[in-house]
């Protein structure tokens, strides 16, 4: 009995040292939170969830031996943050707390390579509605001049025919409506720009100028950030 009793504390012994041995040789590479670790480790990398410290604290995931995921970051001098990291880095949502006279100022958003860019990422264009169409692809071609203009594409080939196209209607949410023969759309406009387009056409299975093609209706709702010239290509 005293030989296994013996053997038991032998073995709890043994775990522990072994367990401080392999958190103590598991290395977290952000400066600053490297002098202690507790948790998951892989080849000799903090990966996982664990608690790491300096003159920093960090508490989250970690990929590699870097704060990679969610995770919150507290500095020495009383500033913290909470959200995602990658690469060691502050970045996508998170949440930054700092003191000014005595009073938290919390600053929430979009960041990217540490760095805070806005509260929200904002996307070049959005695709709101659609229906009939079968692909839209928007191309910004330069910065100026600042319009959005409308190409139209049969059956998803590379031929352009507008000649099928009837009972056009084109709604912008600002600028000059212009165009040609093929290409039709808004000049100097105003971003962002709301643009609905709505037409009838052959369907696309129907031949060429066949006199039995049926005709569909089709439309289009999207919204356009970013300042430039666009070209917007409706496969229908």
């Amino acid at each position: 009995m005293r030989q296994a009793a013996l053997l038991l504390g032998f073995l709890i012994i043994a775990s522990g040292f072994s367990e401080a041995y392999s958190q103590s040789n598991c290395k977290v590479l952000k400066p600053g939170i490297d002098s202690i670790y507790t948790g998951g480790c892989k080849q000799g990398l903090a990966d996982g969830q664990g608690v790491a410290s300096g003159i920093d604290n960090y508490t989250g995931e970690f990929k590699k031996g870097l704060p990679n995921g969610i995770g919150t970051y507290t500095w020495n001098t009383g500033e913290k943050y909470e959200g995602e990291w990658k690469k060691g880095l502050r970045n996508g949502t998170g949440t930054f707390t700092s003191k000014h006279d005595g009073r938290d100022s919390i600053v929430t958003g979009i960041w990217e390579s540490d760095k805070y860019i806005g509260e929200e990422s904002i996307p070049p264009f959005v695709i709101q509605y659609r229906s009939g169409i079968s692909r839209v692809s928007c191309l910004r071609t330069g910065d100026q001049p600042l319009r959005v203009y409308y190409k139209f594409t049969r059956g998803g080939g590379t031929s352009e025919y507008t000649s099928p196209i009837s009972d056009l209607l084109l709604q912008g949410s600002s600028g000059s409506e212009s165009g040609s023969s093929n290409n039709f759309g808004f000049d100097t406009v105003t971003f962002p720009f709301e643009g609905k387009i709505k037409f009838s056409a052959p369907s696309a299975f129907s031949s060429q100028g066949s006199q039995s093609a049926v005709t569909l209706n089709y439309e289009l709702n999207l919204v356009i950030n970013q300042p430039g010239a666009w070209m917007v290509t409706i496969f229908y």
